[in-house]
């Protein structure tokens, strides 16, 4: 048996292990819940790669051949955050997918989604959806055996997905959906090289709820009548690490060591709605691959420090919190990156005031990751 069969039959073990876990697992969650609206939605997904570059326009004839199971829970307004959402669903996804290619060929995602309500009318719910996961590809890049594949550098990988979808309510257990999708898969900038996959596809499935479906309003007009509009600053602090983009030689995909990047950030939030908050603040990064890639006459510790001005917008779904910024480098000693970047990442409020939080971000600069930060914050002036 060679290394593809391997990882095929691998692949097909955790699929199958994970199903029976899920399945299980909300078999046991169904007796326990009192008419709590949970589902079991498979689908089958069909789709082909967006190419990222000039000269990756052969992507676009990649296809994408997909099956998955999630396991879900529609919200039915019992914490105020879900009123305020329109009673959003949330739940995990177990994704394999197979391409049409040798230098792709089998990964397996494993990710949690939320899906918000943009509009419910009678039996039809239009809505989107996010997620955010890890995939696991059965064949990245490797010198000997492998060395075309630029985008998939490890077997470990992250996982983005976003989506629009229609619902449409069959019968009072069941529910057809229809769904476009977009995701993103790559490291992190852990292990090079690191282009990433972008595939595009289209899905449908079938919603089988273990209770009769709930009657749901649709109105943005609801309010938290305890809501009162605060301001806070606060401090993070966030690390992680990966291999340089200067001068990697992609042909061994290991040009580098791994370098650490550490932030310290010091930001101010103005939430004005129960769901939405905006802020601003400085990032002061300290990055380890500048005591290789600087000139050496700047080889300075105090070079190896960044400054820049971000600002900030975040969703609140009660404890979750989505977060993007940009950000501007107002002080720099390298030229090899742009002079801006962008972070988008999940917190998670902890606490009985939710003062504290963690969460993971990924910093980008123009698209391109530059690192996963693993960050902890704290509020520490409220008012």
């Amino acid at each position: 048996m060679n290394r593809f069969e391997r990882n095929c039959r691998l692949v097909r073990y955790i699929f199958s292990y994970a199903t029976l876990c899920i399945i299980l697992g909300h078999t046991l969650i169904a007796q326990e819940a009192n008419k709590q609206q949970w589902y079991l939605e498979p689908a089958l997904r069909i789709g082909r790669i967006i190419p990222n570059a000039s000269n990756t326009a052969w992507l676009s004839h990649v296809s994408l051949y997909s099956a998955e199971l999630r396991f879900g829970k529609q919200t039915t307004g019992q914490h105020e955050w879900e009123r305020l959402f329109n009673y959003p669903e949330y739940g995990i996804c177990l994704r394999y997918g197979h391409f049409n290619s040798s230098i792709f060929r089998d990964k397996v995602a494993l990710f949690g989604y939320m899906n918000g309500t943009i509009y419910r009318i009678r039996r039809w719910t239009f809505h989107y959806q996010f997620g955010a996961g890890v995939s696991c590809w059965t064949n990245p890049y490797n010198l000997e055996t492998n060395d075309s594949n630029r985008f998939i550098g490890s077997h470990l990988n992250a996982h983005l997905d976003l989506a629009l979808g229609i619902d449409f309510r069959v019968s009072p257990h069941t529910v057809l959906t229809l769904r476009a999708n977009f995701s993103h898969s790559s490291n992190a900038a852990l292990k090079l090289p690191n282009m990433g996959i972008n595939p595009l596809s289209g899905a449908i499935g079938v919603k089988c709820f273990f209770h009769e479906i709930k009657d749901l309003d649709y109105n943005f007009k609801t309010r938290d009548t305890n809501f009162i509009k605060k301001n806070s600053f606060y401090v993070l602090v966030g690390g992680g690490a990966r291999q340089s983009k200067k001068d990697a030689v992609v042909t061994n995909g290991a040009a580098d060591p791994y370098y650490p990047g550490v932030v310290l950030q010091l930001g101010y939030l103005r939430q004005f709605h129960p769901k939405f908050r905006y802020g601003a603040g400085i990032d002061f990064y300290y990055s380890g691959e500048l005591s290789r890639h600087l000139p050496e006459a700047q080889r300075k510790p105090a070079k190896y420090f960044s400054q820049a001005l971000f600002l900030s917008f975040e969703v609140l779904y009660g404890r979750l919190v989505l977060h993007v910024s940009g950000a501007v480098y107002i002080n720099k000693a390298f030229n090899f990156y742009e002079p801006f970047y962008e972070r988008a990442g999940l917190r998670f409020l902890l606490g009985k005031k939710r003062n504290n939080f963690i969460g993971a971000n990924v910093k980008a600069h123009a698209g391109s990751v530059d690192f996963l930060e693993i960050c902890y914050g704290i509020h520490f002036v409220t008012f």
